[in-house]
Protein backbone atom coordinates (compact mmCIF):
# COMPACT_ATOMS: atom_id res chain seq x y z
CA UNK A 1 0.00 0.00 0.00
CA UNK A 2 2.66 2.71 -1.48
CA UNK A 3 2.99 5.58 -3.69
CA UNK A 4 1.88 4.67 -6.70
CA UNK A 5 3.50 7.52 -8.42
CA UNK A 6 6.77 7.50 -7.89
CA UNK A 7 7.74 3.64 -7.29
CA UNK A 8 6.15 0.31 -7.95
CA UNK A 9 3.51 -0.68 -5.27
CA UNK A 10 4.69 -4.09 -3.39
CA UNK A 11 3.69 -7.53 -3.72
CA UNK A 12 0.43 -8.32 -1.17
CA UNK A 13 2.87 -10.53 0.91
CA UNK A 14 5.44 -7.84 1.42
CA UNK A 15 2.49 -6.13 2.80
CA UNK A 16 1.58 -8.70 4.78
CA UNK A 17 4.94 -9.40 6.63
CA UNK A 18 4.62 -5.64 7.69
CA UNK A 19 1.73 -6.07 9.07
CA UNK A 20 1.15 -7.11 12.65
CA UNK A 21 1.04 -11.55 13.27
CA UNK A 22 -2.39 -13.07 13.59
CA UNK A 23 -2.97 -15.82 15.87
CA UNK A 24 -6.07 -17.23 14.37
CA UNK A 25 -6.74 -18.42 11.14
CA UNK A 26 -10.35 -17.52 10.32
CA UNK A 27 -9.10 -14.01 11.41
CA UNK A 28 -6.35 -13.84 9.16
CA UNK A 29 -8.10 -15.09 6.62
CA UNK A 30 -11.02 -12.37 6.37
CA UNK A 31 -7.75 -9.73 7.16
CA UNK A 32 -5.77 -11.14 4.28
CA UNK A 33 -8.93 -11.31 1.79
CA UNK A 34 -10.25 -7.33 3.07
CA UNK A 35 -6.31 -6.51 2.26
CA UNK A 36 -6.53 -7.78 -0.92
CA UNK A 37 -9.70 -5.63 -1.84
CA UNK A 38 -7.97 -2.48 -0.55
CA UNK A 39 -5.11 -2.59 -2.33
CA UNK A 40 -6.52 -3.73 -5.79
CA UNK A 41 -8.96 -0.68 -5.25
CA UNK A 42 -5.96 1.50 -4.34
CA UNK A 43 -4.13 0.69 -7.45
CA UNK A 44 -7.21 1.31 -10.00
CA UNK A 45 -8.15 4.55 -7.61
CA UNK A 46 -4.53 6.01 -7.12
CA UNK A 47 -4.62 9.83 -7.93
CA UNK A 48 -2.17 12.02 -9.06
CA UNK A 49 -2.43 15.03 -6.51
CA UNK A 50 -0.14 14.99 -4.34
CA UNK A 51 1.50 17.44 -1.14
CA UNK A 52 3.44 20.60 -2.26
CA UNK A 53 6.62 19.72 -3.68
CA UNK A 54 9.57 19.16 -1.00
CA UNK A 55 12.75 21.02 -1.05
CA UNK A 56 15.71 19.25 -3.82
CA UNK A 57 18.11 16.72 -2.17
CA UNK A 58 21.15 17.56 -0.07
CA UNK A 59 24.53 16.78 -0.97
CA UNK A 60 25.20 13.96 0.96
CA UNK A 61 28.62 14.44 3.03
CA UNK A 62 30.69 12.15 4.96
CA UNK A 63 30.41 11.61 8.42
CA UNK A 64 33.34 9.36 10.94
CA UNK A 65 31.03 6.43 12.04
CA UNK A 66 32.51 3.74 14.23
CA UNK A 67 31.37 0.18 15.68
CA UNK A 68 30.37 -0.71 18.67
CA UNK A 69 31.91 -4.15 19.59
CA UNK A 70 29.33 -6.54 20.82
CA UNK A 71 29.55 -10.89 21.38
CA UNK A 72 29.78 -11.86 17.73
CA UNK A 73 26.40 -13.97 18.14
CA UNK A 74 25.02 -11.34 19.57
CA UNK A 75 22.20 -9.09 17.44
CA UNK A 76 21.18 -5.83 18.47
CA UNK A 77 16.95 -5.30 17.80
CA UNK A 78 16.43 -2.53 20.72
CA UNK A 79 17.72 0.61 21.95
CA UNK A 80 16.43 2.91 24.84
CA UNK A 81 18.60 5.55 27.07
CA UNK A 82 18.60 5.69 30.89
CA UNK A 83 20.89 9.31 31.85
CA UNK A 84 23.90 8.89 29.97
CA UNK A 85 24.19 5.15 29.20
CA UNK A 86 22.61 3.42 26.39
CA UNK A 87 20.68 0.26 27.18
CA UNK A 88 20.66 -2.67 24.23
CA UNK A 89 18.18 -5.49 23.72
CA UNK A 90 18.45 -8.32 21.17
CA UNK A 91 19.18 -11.94 20.73
CA UNK A 92 22.12 -14.04 20.88
CA UNK A 93 22.59 -17.47 19.09
CA UNK A 94 25.57 -19.00 20.56
CA UNK A 95 24.56 -22.22 22.12
CA UNK A 96 21.26 -21.80 21.13
CA UNK A 97 19.10 -18.69 20.55
CA UNK A 98 18.93 -16.87 23.85
CA UNK A 99 17.95 -12.80 24.49
CA UNK A 100 20.26 -10.38 25.22
CA UNK A 101 20.38 -7.53 27.46
CA UNK A 102 23.80 -4.51 27.31
CA UNK A 103 24.58 -1.77 28.96
CA UNK A 104 26.57 0.71 27.36
CA UNK A 105 28.64 3.03 29.16
CA UNK A 106 30.38 6.09 28.52
CA UNK A 107 33.36 4.77 27.66
CA UNK A 108 31.83 2.53 24.51
CA UNK A 109 31.94 -0.67 26.80
CA UNK A 110 28.96 -3.08 26.87
CA UNK A 111 28.38 -4.60 30.01
CA UNK A 112 25.84 -7.94 29.80
CA UNK A 113 23.53 -7.41 32.19
CA UNK A 114 21.64 -10.88 33.72
CA UNK A 115 18.22 -11.89 32.75
CA UNK A 116 15.80 -14.28 34.16
CA UNK A 117 13.76 -15.77 32.14
CA UNK A 118 10.49 -17.95 33.72
CA UNK A 119 8.85 -19.35 30.70
CA UNK A 120 9.82 -21.37 27.79
CA UNK A 121 9.44 -18.37 24.95
CA UNK A 122 11.69 -16.28 27.20
CA UNK A 123 14.71 -19.07 26.67
CA UNK A 124 14.39 -17.98 23.56
CA UNK A 125 13.25 -14.59 22.87
CA UNK A 126 14.25 -11.94 21.08
CA UNK A 127 14.34 -8.58 23.36
CA UNK A 128 12.89 -6.12 20.49
CA UNK A 129 11.70 -3.60 22.60
CA UNK A 130 13.23 -1.36 25.80
CA UNK A 131 11.91 1.32 27.96
CA UNK A 132 13.21 2.73 30.67
CA UNK A 133 11.69 5.52 33.06
CA UNK A 134 13.89 6.25 36.40
CA UNK A 135 15.43 2.75 37.46
CA UNK A 136 12.84 0.62 36.10
CA UNK A 137 13.59 -1.28 32.81
CA UNK A 138 11.14 -2.87 30.91
CA UNK A 139 11.41 -5.20 27.39
CA UNK A 140 9.32 -7.04 25.39
CA UNK A 141 10.59 -10.28 23.91
CA UNK A 142 9.09 -12.17 21.11
CA UNK A 143 9.91 -15.95 19.64
CA UNK A 144 8.24 -17.83 16.97
CA UNK A 145 6.35 -20.99 18.50
CA UNK A 146 3.36 -23.56 18.78
CA UNK A 147 2.38 -25.52 15.99
CA UNK A 148 1.43 -22.40 13.38
CA UNK A 149 4.88 -20.72 13.97
CA UNK A 150 3.04 -17.67 15.70
CA UNK A 151 5.03 -15.04 17.67
CA UNK A 152 5.02 -15.75 21.33
CA UNK A 153 5.41 -13.08 23.68
CA UNK A 154 6.90 -12.23 26.79
CA UNK A 155 7.14 -8.98 28.89
CA UNK A 156 9.54 -8.01 31.15
CA UNK A 157 10.93 -5.60 33.91
CA UNK A 158 13.77 -4.96 36.42
CA UNK A 159 16.73 -2.59 36.43
CA UNK A 160 19.82 -2.49 35.12
CA UNK A 161 21.38 -5.01 37.49
CA UNK A 162 18.78 -7.68 36.64
CA UNK A 163 15.72 -8.19 33.82
CA UNK A 164 13.01 -10.98 34.90
CA UNK A 165 10.64 -12.86 32.69
CA UNK A 166 7.41 -12.50 34.21
CA UNK A 167 5.11 -14.94 32.31
CA UNK A 168 1.20 -14.00 31.52
CA UNK A 169 -1.42 -15.89 30.42
CA UNK A 170 -2.10 -17.05 26.85
CA UNK A 171 -5.20 -15.03 26.28
CA UNK A 172 -3.16 -11.77 27.75
CA UNK A 173 -1.53 -11.50 24.49
CA UNK A 174 -2.29 -14.66 22.42
CA UNK A 175 -5.69 -16.67 21.18
CA UNK A 176 -8.56 -16.35 18.03
CA UNK A 177 -8.81 -12.43 18.27
CA UNK A 178 -4.74 -11.79 19.10
CA UNK A 179 -2.76 -8.98 16.92
CA UNK A 180 0.54 -8.08 16.96
CA UNK A 181 2.18 -6.29 20.02
CA UNK A 182 4.28 -3.20 18.46
CA UNK A 183 6.30 -1.76 21.37
CA UNK A 184 6.80 -1.65 24.93
CA UNK A 185 6.73 2.30 26.17
CA UNK A 186 7.51 4.18 29.80
CA UNK A 187 4.44 7.20 30.19
CA UNK A 188 4.62 8.69 33.52
CA UNK A 189 2.35 6.91 34.79
CA UNK A 190 3.95 3.46 34.13
CA UNK A 191 4.46 1.17 31.04
CA UNK A 192 2.20 0.64 28.02
CA UNK A 193 2.13 -1.86 25.32
CA UNK A 194 0.80 -0.98 22.18
CA UNK A 195 -0.01 -3.70 19.12
CA UNK A 196 -3.64 -4.78 17.45
CA UNK A 197 -6.49 -7.00 18.71
CA UNK A 198 -9.54 -7.80 16.45
CA UNK A 199 -12.75 -5.54 16.11
CA UNK A 200 -15.74 -8.12 16.66
CA UNK A 201 -16.90 -6.20 13.52
CA UNK A 202 -13.85 -7.33 10.95
CA UNK A 203 -9.96 -6.09 11.12
CA UNK A 204 -8.08 -5.40 13.66
CA UNK A 205 -8.27 -1.92 16.34
CA UNK A 206 -5.27 -0.57 17.23
CA UNK A 207 -5.13 -1.47 21.51
CA UNK A 208 -2.84 -1.15 24.13
CA UNK A 209 -2.05 -3.29 27.73
CA UNK A 210 -1.60 -1.54 31.21
CA UNK A 211 0.17 -3.29 34.26
CA UNK A 212 -1.17 -3.60 37.46
CA UNK A 213 1.07 -5.50 39.47
CA UNK A 214 3.19 -7.76 37.13
CA UNK A 215 0.04 -8.38 35.28
CA UNK A 216 -1.15 -6.91 32.13
CA UNK A 217 -4.35 -6.60 30.86
CA UNK A 218 -5.65 -5.06 27.50
CA UNK A 219 -7.85 -1.89 27.22
CA UNK A 220 -11.08 -1.73 25.16
CA UNK A 221 -10.98 -0.43 21.95
CA UNK A 222 -14.23 0.10 21.15
CA UNK A 223 -15.74 3.55 21.18
CA UNK A 224 -12.23 5.03 21.23
CA UNK A 225 -10.21 6.21 18.32
CA UNK A 226 -8.03 3.37 18.26
CA UNK A 227 -11.20 1.10 16.63
CA UNK A 228 -12.56 0.60 12.92
CA UNK A 229 -15.22 2.24 11.45
CA UNK A 230 -17.34 1.50 8.48
CA UNK A 231 -15.74 4.64 6.75
CA UNK A 232 -12.21 3.84 8.18
CA UNK A 233 -9.32 0.96 9.32
CA UNK A 234 -6.30 1.63 11.50
CA UNK A 235 -2.93 0.56 11.17
CA UNK A 236 -0.89 1.26 13.86
CA UNK A 237 3.00 0.53 13.47
CA UNK A 238 5.01 1.98 16.26
CA UNK A 239 4.32 3.54 19.25
CA UNK A 240 6.49 5.85 21.65
CA UNK A 241 6.40 8.20 24.94
CA UNK A 242 6.86 11.65 26.12
CA UNK A 243 5.71 12.32 29.64
CA UNK A 244 2.29 11.23 30.70
CA UNK A 245 1.58 11.05 26.72
CA UNK A 246 1.29 8.06 25.10
CA UNK A 247 2.04 8.71 21.09
CA UNK A 248 0.74 5.49 18.44
CA UNK A 249 2.22 6.15 15.00
CA UNK A 250 0.72 4.36 11.99
CA UNK A 251 -1.93 5.19 8.97
CA UNK A 252 -5.46 4.87 8.81
CA UNK A 253 -7.03 3.89 5.41
CA UNK A 254 -10.43 5.74 4.24
CA UNK A 255 -13.10 4.67 1.50
CA UNK A 256 -14.61 8.29 0.70
CA UNK A 257 -12.79 8.63 -3.13
CA UNK A 258 -11.03 5.35 -3.74
CA UNK A 259 -9.28 3.81 -1.04
CA UNK A 260 -6.11 5.63 0.27
CA UNK A 261 -3.93 5.16 2.98
CA UNK A 262 -2.41 8.13 4.54
CA UNK A 263 -0.61 9.07 7.53
CA UNK A 264 -2.05 9.32 11.49
CA UNK A 265 -1.24 9.35 14.76
CA UNK A 266 -3.42 8.63 17.89
CA UNK A 267 -2.25 10.59 21.48
CA UNK A 268 -3.39 9.72 24.78
CA UNK A 269 -2.26 12.56 26.54
CA UNK A 270 -2.86 11.11 29.93
CA UNK A 271 -4.62 7.70 31.34
CA UNK A 272 -7.79 10.23 32.24
CA UNK A 273 -7.95 11.45 28.67
CA UNK A 274 -9.31 9.68 25.49
CA UNK A 275 -7.62 8.94 22.42
CA UNK A 276 -7.50 11.50 19.64
CA UNK A 277 -6.76 10.75 16.15
CA UNK A 278 -4.50 13.22 14.16
CA UNK A 279 -5.05 12.76 10.74
CA UNK A 280 -1.44 14.50 9.17
CA UNK A 281 -1.47 16.78 6.63
CA UNK A 282 -0.38 16.92 2.87
CA UNK A 283 -0.01 13.43 3.10
CA UNK A 284 -1.00 12.48 -0.39
CA UNK A 285 -3.05 9.16 -0.89
CA UNK A 286 0.22 6.21 0.48
CA UNK A 287 1.42 7.79 3.03
CA UNK A 288 2.47 6.08 7.01
CA UNK A 289 3.81 7.64 10.41
CA UNK A 290 6.61 5.17 11.63
CA UNK A 291 8.56 6.99 14.16
CA UNK A 292 8.15 9.56 16.84
CA UNK A 293 10.76 11.94 18.87
CA UNK A 294 9.23 14.90 21.09
CA UNK A 295 10.52 17.75 23.07
CA UNK A 296 8.82 20.79 22.72
CA UNK A 297 7.69 19.70 19.32
CA UNK A 298 7.07 16.17 18.07
CA UNK A 299 8.36 14.99 15.05
CA UNK A 300 6.82 11.86 12.70
CA UNK A 301 8.90 10.90 10.20
CA UNK A 302 7.31 8.50 7.54
CA UNK A 303 7.13 8.19 4.23
CA UNK A 304 4.27 9.67 1.54
CA UNK A 305 4.10 8.66 -2.17
CA UNK A 306 7.47 6.96 -1.79
CA UNK A 307 9.59 9.99 -0.48
CA UNK A 308 10.81 11.01 3.10
CA UNK A 309 8.57 12.46 4.74
CA UNK A 310 8.43 14.65 8.49
CA UNK A 311 5.21 16.18 10.08
CA UNK A 312 5.71 17.53 13.36
CA UNK A 313 2.80 19.34 16.29
CA UNK A 314 3.19 20.77 19.48
CA UNK A 315 3.68 18.00 22.26
CA UNK A 316 1.84 19.67 24.57
CA UNK A 317 -1.44 20.25 23.49
CA UNK A 318 -1.31 18.29 19.80
CA UNK A 319 -1.70 21.01 17.97
CA UNK A 320 0.33 23.09 15.49
CA UNK A 321 -0.10 20.05 13.15
CA UNK A 322 2.36 20.25 9.78
CA UNK A 323 4.23 18.61 7.07
CA UNK A 324 8.09 20.13 7.25
CA UNK A 325 8.67 21.67 3.37
CA UNK A 326 12.12 21.84 3.52
CA UNK A 327 12.75 18.72 4.30
CA UNK A 328 15.02 16.93 1.00
CA UNK A 329 13.11 14.86 -1.61
CA UNK A 330 14.59 11.59 -0.85
CA UNK A 331 13.42 7.85 -1.82
CA UNK A 332 12.89 6.17 0.70
CA UNK A 333 12.47 1.75 1.41
CA UNK A 334 9.01 1.75 2.04
CA UNK A 335 8.72 -2.13 2.95
CA UNK A 336 11.35 -1.85 5.28
CA UNK A 337 11.82 -0.89 9.00
CA UNK A 338 11.27 2.59 8.19
CA UNK A 339 13.03 6.13 9.20
CA UNK A 340 13.87 6.53 12.76
CA UNK A 341 13.18 9.74 14.48
CA UNK A 342 15.78 10.96 17.08
CA UNK A 343 16.33 13.99 18.99
CA UNK A 344 19.62 16.11 18.60
CA UNK A 345 19.32 18.74 21.99
CA UNK A 346 16.12 20.37 20.45
CA UNK A 347 16.03 19.74 16.99
CA UNK A 348 15.07 16.68 15.10
CA UNK A 349 17.40 14.42 12.78
CA UNK A 350 16.30 11.25 10.75
CA UNK A 351 18.12 8.23 9.68
CA UNK A 352 16.21 5.84 7.12
CA UNK A 353 17.30 3.46 3.87
CA UNK A 354 16.79 3.28 0.79
CA UNK A 355 18.23 0.28 -1.42
CA UNK A 356 20.87 -0.60 0.58
CA UNK A 357 22.06 3.29 1.43
CA UNK A 358 21.48 4.73 4.82
CA UNK A 359 21.53 8.75 5.07
CA UNK A 360 21.19 10.63 8.04
CA UNK A 361 19.38 14.21 7.63
CA UNK A 362 19.76 16.43 10.44
CA UNK A 363 18.18 19.69 11.10
CA UNK A 364 20.12 22.51 11.99
CA UNK A 365 19.83 25.91 13.95
CA UNK A 366 19.37 27.72 10.28
CA UNK A 367 16.54 26.06 9.70
CA UNK A 368 17.68 23.71 6.85
CA UNK A 369 18.67 19.88 6.74
CA UNK A 370 22.30 18.22 6.49
CA UNK A 371 22.73 15.46 4.97
CA UNK A 372 25.10 12.67 5.91
CA UNK A 373 26.25 9.05 4.74
CA UNK A 374 25.65 6.30 7.55
CA UNK A 375 26.97 2.84 6.95
CA UNK A 376 25.12 1.10 4.50
CA UNK A 377 22.04 -1.54 5.11
CA UNK A 378 18.85 -0.98 6.81
CA UNK A 379 18.18 0.77 9.71
CA UNK A 380 16.90 -1.25 12.86
CA UNK A 381 16.34 1.19 15.39
CA UNK A 382 18.30 4.39 16.57
CA UNK A 383 18.55 6.45 19.54
CA UNK A 384 21.07 9.76 20.98
CA UNK A 385 22.81 9.95 24.19
CA UNK A 386 23.79 13.24 24.84
CA UNK A 387 25.71 14.21 21.40
CA UNK A 388 25.98 10.72 20.54
CA UNK A 389 24.11 9.02 17.93
CA UNK A 390 23.31 4.99 17.75
CA UNK A 391 22.34 3.39 15.16
CA UNK A 392 21.50 -0.68 14.60
CA UNK A 393 22.30 -1.31 11.04
CA UNK A 394 21.50 -4.65 9.32
CA UNK A 395 23.62 -5.50 6.30
CA UNK A 396 22.54 -8.75 4.87
CA UNK A 397 22.65 -11.13 7.67
CA UNK A 398 25.17 -9.10 10.31
CA UNK A 399 23.90 -6.96 12.36
CA UNK A 400 25.72 -3.91 13.97
CA UNK A 401 25.81 -1.30 16.55
CA UNK A 402 27.17 2.02 14.78
CA UNK A 403 27.53 5.25 16.29
CA UNK A 404 28.58 8.78 15.57
CA UNK A 405 29.49 12.18 17.23
CA UNK A 406 26.68 14.90 16.36
CA UNK A 407 28.40 17.32 18.39
CA UNK A 408 30.89 17.40 15.23
CA UNK A 409 28.32 18.84 12.59
CA UNK A 410 28.12 22.98 13.09
CA UNK A 411 25.52 25.11 11.64
CA UNK A 412 26.53 26.19 7.67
Amino acid sequence: MRGMLTAQPPKLETIMRRLPTRTGDATTLRRLAFLAVAMLLMIIFGSCSGPQAPAPAETVRELNWSRIPLPDSVAASSLTTEANELLVGGLATSGGDHPVFFVLDSTGIAHPVPLQPNSPYAKVADLMSLAVRGQEVVGLGVAHGGAHGNYRWTVWSGSTQRLVDYPQVFWTFGGEDAGGLLDIVEASDGPVIAGSWANPQGGLDAAVWLRRGQRWTRQNSAGTALANTQQLQVAPRAASAFGSAVIISGSVITFGDGVAQSAAVWTWPTRNSPWTLLRLPDAGRQSEALSTGCKKTCWVSGHAEGKLALWSFDSVGAGGLARDSTLPSMVIDTDGPGPRTVMSGEQPAVIFSHAGDTTLLVHDSQDSWQAFSAPAGSVLDATTVGDRLYAIIKIDNAVGLWTTDLGTIRPR
